[in-house]
C-alpha cells in the first residue's frame, strides 16, 4: 500500500510521510491529516486509494456571511470542474443513474465549500466536495502552529428526514491548487430506513481559530434530496457463513457478499466484541484468474462490520468466477501512534462462488 494514501483510524496517528505520493508537499500533508483527525469518528476504520479526474461544470453559488470576497469566488469558478466520485475512487463503471449532482457552494469567513455530488449505497452516503480558502493553504495551515485550527474542519452533523444521526466517516483528500482541497468521504448512516426520497442536511463546522468544531450553524450547510432505490435494485448478493476470530476473542461472521456499480462489499456480524484491543482486518487472496484481491474493513463496531473491495490492484475482474480469501489482522497501537503492526492470519481460507450472485 505504499503507492496509495490510506486513512488509518481507531485512534492511530496518520503518518502521511509513510506514503510515497509525490504530488503532496508538507503543507498538504498537514492539511489532510488535520481534516481527517477532526472529522472522523474514532470507532470507525477506513482506507481507500485515490484516483482523481474532473469534468467542467457551471456552479450554482450561494454566498452569505462576511469576509468572502470576490477573489475566493473567482478561484472556485476557475476549478476545472467537479471531481466525480467514480473517477476519484477508481471506479470504472458509469454511476450517472445513481448519483445526485448538487453543484452548490456556500461561503463563510473566507472559506468556500462546494458540494459536488452524492451517492446513497445501502447504509452509506458518499459525498464529493471542494474547500477553497481566500488565502493560500500555506497561510491557513501555518507549519509553526502547534495545532492546526485555522481551517474548516468538515461536516459535523448529518440529519435525514429531520432525524440527526451519529455517523462515522472515512475517505481521501488532495489539493488541486494552492487554495483548494478536494475530498471524497463516505458516511456510515447505521441501521436506518433509507428507502424512497430522503431530505438530507449537512451542517458545517465554524471557521476560525479556536472555534468549537462541534458547534452547529443551521445557516452554514447544505440541504438536498437524494434516493438510493435504483442502486439497491441493481445490487446483487450471495449469502455467506464464514467465521474467524481475532486474538482478543472478537468473532466475525461473514453474512453476505454484495456487488453493484460502486464495487463489492461483505457484511459481517460481530460477537464477543472487545474494547481492550482493536485491529485492522483485511480479507486477502486471489480470483480464479490469478489476480490479487483484498477487502479492507470500512467500519467495524459491536453492531457489525463492513468490508469493501480495495482497488489498489485494480477493479475486480468481471470475468472472475470465484474468489479465494483468507482473513488477516494487525493490532493497532495501544496509544496513538504509527500503525506498524504485522498482519497475521486469523482464520481459514474460504471461497466465494460468484456465479451465485442474484
Amino acid at each position: 500500500m505504499k503507492d496509495d494514501i490510506y486513512t488509518m483510524l481507531n485512534e492511530a496517528d496518520i503518518n502521511i510521510d509513510d506514503y510515497k505520493k509525490e504530488d503532496f508537499n508538507d503543507i498538504e500533508k498537514k492539511n489532510i491529516k488535520a481534516n481527517f483527525k477532526k472529522s472522523i469518528s474514532k470507532k470507525k476504520s477506513h482506507k481507500r486509494s485515490m484516483v482523481v479526474a474532473g469534468v467542467v461544470i457551471a456552479l450554482t453559488v450561494i454566498l452569505f456571511g462576511t469576509n468572502t470576497g470576490v477573489e475566493a469566488l473567482t478561484r472556485v469558478l476557475k476549478i476545472a470542474g467537479i471531481q466525480e466520485i467514480g473517477s476519484f475512487m477508481g471506479i470504472q463503471k458509469n454511476l450517472d443513474d445513481y448519483k445526485t449532482v448538487i453543484n452548490k457552494a456556500i461561503s463563510n469567513n473566507g472559506v468556500t465549500v462546494q458540494l459536488n455530488e452524492v451517492i446513497l449505497d445501502g447504509q452509506e452516503l458518499t459525498v464529493s466536495y471542494n474547500v477553497t480558502y481566500d488565502k493560500k493553504l500555506s497561510e491557513v495551515y501555518d507549519e509553526k502552529l502547534s495545532k492546526v485550527d485555522k481551517g474548516w474542519h468538515g461536516f459535523n452533523c448529518i440529519s435525514i428526514n429531520g432525524k440527526e444521526l451519529n455517523t462515522g466517516n472515512g475517505g481521501g483528500s488532495r489539493s488541486i491548487d494552492d487554495y483548494t482541497i478536494q475530498t471524497v468521504l463516505t458516511y456510515n448512516l447505521g441501521k436506518q430506513d433509507l428507502s424512497g426520497d430522503l431530505d438530507i442536511k449537512l451542517s458545517c463546522s465554524p471557521v476560525g481559530e479556536n472555534e468549537d468544531i462541534n458547534k452547529k450553524d443551521e445557516n452554514w450547510g447544505f440541504e438536498f434530496n437524494t434516493n438510493g432505490d435504483q442502486l439497491k435494485v441493481d445490487t446483487k448478493e450471495i449469502a455467506l457463513d464464514n467465521k474467524f476470530t481475532l486474538e482478543n476473542g472478537t468473532e466475525y461472521t461473514l453474512q453476505k457478499y454484495t456487488d453493484n456499480s460502486l464495487g463489492q462489499k461483505m457484511y459481517a456480524s460481530i460477537s464477543n466484541f472487545q474494547m481492550e484491543s482493536t485491529y485492522d482486518v483485511s480479507l486477502k487472496g486471489t480470483d480464479d484468474l490469478g489476480n490479487e484481491v483484498e477487502f479492507y474493513i470500512s467500519h467495524g463496531w459491536k453492531e457489525g462490520a463492513l468490508f469493501k473491495i480495495e482497488n489498489i490492484h485494480g477493479n475486480l475482474n468481471e470475468n472472475a468466477k470465484t474468489l479465494t480469501l483468507t482473513p488477516y489482522a494487525a493490532k493497532y497501537p495501544e496509544k496513538s501512534g504509527r500503525m506498524d503492526g504485522e498482519y497475521k492470519k486469523t482464520g481459514d481460507e474460504f471461497t466465494i462462488d460468484l456465479s451465485q450472485l442474484k
